[in-house]
């Protein structure tokens, strides 16, 4: 067999294995707070914890552009989940209502009374994970608003709830105290992790 024929034929391998089975789960959008993507958001911070589960992160603040990663994605015949923090929620839901389908998504500390308008029906949902402080203090993430998104999802959204303790912040919203799980993000991370693989 000559050299041309088997790089040849490695190239093809390659190319098959991209789309095979192996390839096809284990990718995230990842869609961070009102801040963006700066090192102290909970998705920004840990986004080496989900690589180093194995899982591919696409960071974006741009409901477009998350869509157009989960129709790449989906094309190729991966799985993808996508995953918002806090205003990065409703982020999430305008990339579910224009239409985006994942195979699951993330709302970490959400606000969930902005994402149930945008959604407008729990149609476009795709199985999802909750992921909320007990203690959230912020008053657009009440800790009820995910209990009452939960519900009106129709049997689509469960939720994880977060105990972690810790110093309350100055600023109840951001993302070192019980809205961003007091910067103790094992137990969240490990329950992200989770749904993606399983989705």
């Amino acid at each position: 067999m000559t050299r041309s024929v088997l790089l040849a034929s490695a190239c093809l391998f390659a190319c098959l294995g991209e789309t095979g089975p192996a390839a096809a789960a284990n990718v995230a959008v990842l869609m961070p707070g009102s801040s963006g993507i700066v090192p102290g958001d909970f998705l920004v911070r840990n986004e080496s914890r989900f690589q180093g589960a194995g899982i591919r992160t696409i960071m974006t603040t741009s409901a477009s552009s998350a869509a157009q990663a989960i129709a790449a994605e989906t094309s190729q015949g991966r799985k993808i989940v996508i995953v918002g923090m806090s205003k990065g929620s409703v982020d999430v839901a305008s990339a579910l209502a224009s239409g985006a389908k994942p195979s699951g998504a993330v709302f970490v500390s959400g606000i969930h009374s902005m994402v149930i308008a945008t959604l407008g029906s729990p149609g476009v949902l795709p199985a999802t994970l909750v992921v909320h402080h007990s203690q959230d203090a912020c008053r657009r993430t009440p800790p009820s608003d995910a209990s009452r998104f939960v519900a009106w999802s129709g049997g689509k959204a469960r939720i994880q709830w977060i105990n972690t303790t810790g110093q309350p912040s100055n600023n109840p919203c951001n993302a070192q105290g019980a809205h961003g799980f007091f910067k103790q993000d094992g137990p969240a991370v490990s329950a992200i992790i989770s749904f993606v693989k399983s989705h």
